[in-house]
C-alpha cells in the first residue's frame, strides 16, 4: 500500500469515529446531575406551616350545656298580684337529658378471659341508679334583717346566722341529716357607679371562677339575666365535686342599685338543687328588700 493510500484510509477511519462518539458523550451527560433523576421533580419544597398561637383569655371556666335563662320567667309575678308556679321537674328533665347525649352511648362491659371472671361496668350508662332522696319542704319562713347591709329578706327559720363581717350576711341550714349544709350568703358594697349588665356578668364569672379552686371538678353554666330588687340583675348556676365526693351546686346572682352592688350566693346538697332554687331562692327574690 502506497503511503497515498494510507492517508486516505485513515481520514476515512476518523471520519466515521465521530458520530460515534459524539453519541457517548450524550450519553455520559445523562448521569451529571447532583441527585438521581428521578428525586429532581423541579419543585420547591413548603415551608413548614406556622404554629398557630392560642390567644388567652381571663375566662378559664368550662361551662356545662344547661342554659338557666330556659328558667326565666319561673316565679315571676303574672301582674294580678299572683306568683307564677311553674313544675320544675320538666326542666331538670331537660339538663339531665343534655348530659346523656353528651356522653358517649354505647353500652360496653369488659370481662376477663378467666372463667368466672365478673363483668366489669365502664360505662356510666351502666352504674346503678342512685337511690331517690327523701322530700325536703320549708313549710314557713321568718324575716332575717342584714342592719348591716341595709336589706332584709324571708328564708327558712332557725338557720344559723353569721353576720361579723360588716359587708357580708350568711346564714347555714343546721339540718345535719344530710351530708352538706346549705348556705345563703348576700354581699353588698358600694361601687363608684352604676354596674351595665357586661359588668355584672364579668362579677359572676370571677365568683366562679373564684370557686372553682375550692372543688375536685366544677361545672358552670353560662350567666343569664333576671331581675332582683327590682333591677335587672345577672345569674348562674354550678355544680362541683369536693375532694371528699361531696356533691353540692348552687347559684350565684348579682344586682346594682344606686350604686350599690348586692350579691347573693346560694350553695345546697346537688341532690335537693331543685328544691332550693324553687323554694328558698324564689322566696328569697321576692321578699327581699332595702330597709335603709
Amino acid at each position: 500500500m502506497t503511503r497515498s493510500m494510507a492517508r486516505r484510509l485513515l481520514a476515512f477511519l476518523l471520519l466515521a469515529l465521530v458520530p460515534l462518539m459524539s453519541a457517548c458523550q450524550s450519553q455520559g451527560r445523562t448521569y451529571d446531575f447532583a441527585v438521581a433523576p428521578t428525586q429532581n421533580t423541579g419543585m420547591v419544597p413548603e415551608e413548614p406551616a406556622a404554629a398557630v398561637q392560642q390567644t388567652e383569655t381571663e375566662d378559664t371556666l368550662d361551662y356545662d350545656s344547661y342554659d338557666p335563662e330556659s328558667e326565666e320567667g319561673i316565679g315571676d309575678d303574672t301582674g294580678d298580684g299572683e306568683v307564677q308556679t311553674v313544675d320544675l321537674s320538666a326542666l331538670l328533665d331537660m339538663e339531665q337529658n343534655a348530659t346523656v347525649y353528651a356522653e358517649p352511648t354505647a353500652e360496653k362491659v369488659e370481662t376477663s378471659s378467666y372463667a368466672g371472671a365478673t363483668p366489669v361496668l365502664i360505662d356510666p350508662i351502666d352504674k346503678p341508679t342512685p337511690s331517690p332522696v327523701p322530700p325536703l319542704t320549708f313549710p314557713e319562713y321568718v324575716v332575717y334583717d342584714a342592719t348591716k347591709l341595709g336589706i332584709s329578706f324571708e328564708a327558712p327559720p332557725g338557720w344559723t346566722v353569721d353576720d361579723v363581717e360588716q359587708s357580708v350576711y350568711l346564714i347555714t341550714n343546721p339540718d345535719l341529716s344530710v351530708d352538706y349544709q346549705a348556705t345563703l350568703q348576700v354581699s353588698a358594697y358600694t361601687v363608684n357607679s352604676e354596674y351595665s349588665q357586661s359588668e355584672l356578668s364579668k362579677e359572676v364569672k370571677n365568683i366562679l371562677t373564684n370557686l372553682k379552686g375550692t372543688f375536685a371538678s366544677f361545672s358552670p353554666t353560662n350567666t343569664a339575666t333576671r331581675s332582683l330588687l327590682d333591677k335587672t340583675g345577672v345569674y348562674a348556676d354550678f355544680t362541683g365535686t369536693y375532694r371528699s365526693g361531696v356533691r353540692v351546686a348552687g347559684r350565684v346572682h348579682a344586682v346594682c342599685v344606686s350604686k350599690k352592688l348586692y350579691i347573693l350566693e346560694m350553695t345546697y346538697p346537688a341532690e335537693y338543687k331543685e328544691t332550693y332554687k324553687d323554694t328558698v331562692y324564689k322566696r328569697f327574690r321576692h321578699s327581699v328588700k332595702i330597709t335603709k
